[in-house]
This record gives C-alpha cells, sequence and structure tokens, in this order.
C-alpha cells in the first residue's frame, strides 16, 4: 500500500480515489459536482477549474447545514401551527439531527478534498494558498 493510500482520513470519501493516483482530481470533481444542484454543472468556471468546484461545494455545504439548524430549532413551535402532529413533529426532529451529521460529514470531506487540490496532503487548512483557512 502506499504512503499515500495508508494515510487518507477516514472521512475521505470513498468515490475519490486517494490524492496522488491516477485520475483522483477526476473522481473528486465529479463527487463534487454530485453535491451541488444540477444548475451548476453548466458553469465552465466551476467543471474547469476544482479547487473553484470545491470552494463552492463548501460553501453550499455549510449554508445547506444552516438551514437544517434552523428548521431543526424553529420546528417545535412552529409546525404545530401549521397543524402537524405530535408524532410527525419527533420524527421530522430524527430526520433533520441525521441529515445534520450527514452534512457535517459532507463539510470534513470537501476540506480533506480541498487541501489535496491544493497540495497541502489532506492535513493543513490551505491558508496561505488562496485558501482560507476553517
Amino acid at each position: 500500500m502506499s504512503p499515500t493510500l495508508a494515510t487518507i482520513s477516514p472521512d475521505w470519501p470513498c468515490q475519490v480515489k486517494a490524492p496522488g493516483s491516477h485520475d483522483w482530481e477526476r473522481t473528486a470533481a465529479r463527487w463534487l459536482r454530485d453535491l451541488l444542484p444540477a444548475r451548476y454543472a453548466g458553469y465552465s468556471t466551476l467543471t474547469r477549474h476544482p479547487v473553484l468546484l470545491a470552494r463552492h461545494a463548501q460553501l453550499q455545504v455549510e449554508h445547506e447545514i444552516r438551514a437544517v439548524r434552523v428548521a431543526l430549532r424553529t420546528c417545535r413551535a412552529e409546525l404545530p401551527t401549521i397543524g402537524v402532529s405530535e408524532t410527525v413533529i419527533e420524527g421530522t426532529i430524527k430526520m433533520y439531527a441525521a441529515e445534520l451529521e450527514q452534512l457535517n460529514r459532507l463539510a470534513r470531506a470537501v476540506r480533506l478534498i480541498t487541501e489535496a487540490l491544493l497540495g497541502g496532503g489532506g492535513g493543513g487548512t490551505g491558508a496561505g494558498r488562496g485558501w482560507p483557512g476553517r
């Protein structure tokens, strides 16, 4: 096993080849594109520049995290006012909690891919190379 493969984080998406392996950037770009709404596939600026694609994917996931947090925080107060039963509210809370966990995993994976695209090897923040540390 190569050193790159041995040191990949458990947060690295299984659909993306290890950094440095043949065609890994293409698999990373495909995975990142899948995180965005379909309409973004038509923007050649994003599809031709994986680092820009990674940046936009990170922003998209961050916005989704904020939206789910708001939905989770407000559902007990707002859902009864529109006639949603307590049983459905409980199910909704569980759904939002599971989605929040998934989105946090995706955010970590996007950060790892971004760092690798910037040549950081997945260990640093990418700060100082045109990508803000997060």
